[in-house]
């Protein structure tokens, strides 16, 4: 069992940085990302905070972008993507 723990990757979320310009915390996502929301975030390799492995926000009223590469495969972005909204989705 071991042996496979080193092909093991930890993802974390990237910490914001403090903006003078704006009065809060920022994260840059590199023109992705148009609108503020506490539904945005990043997720990079613990090892190399440089490295977002996945990127999520708000780009319209109801349109989130949402970009990711390997080691996440499409089907676990979507899955963390859908984990940042409401419990309650799609339950009325």
């Amino acid at each position: 069992e071991s042996k496979h723990i080193e092909n093991l990757v930890c993802l974390e979320n990237k910490l914001p940085s403090w903006s003078d310009e704006v009065g809060g915390y920022v994260l840059n996502f590199n023109g992705r990302v148009s609108k503020a929301s506490v539904k945005n975030f990043q997720l990079v390799e613990e090892s190399d905070e440089e490295n977002v492995i996945l990127l999520f926000g708000r780009v319209g009223k109801e349109e989130f972008s949402l970009d990711m590469k390997w080691p996440m495969s499409p089907f676990q972005a979507f899955a963390l993507a859908l984990s940042s909204f409401d419990s309650k989705l799609g339950c009325d």
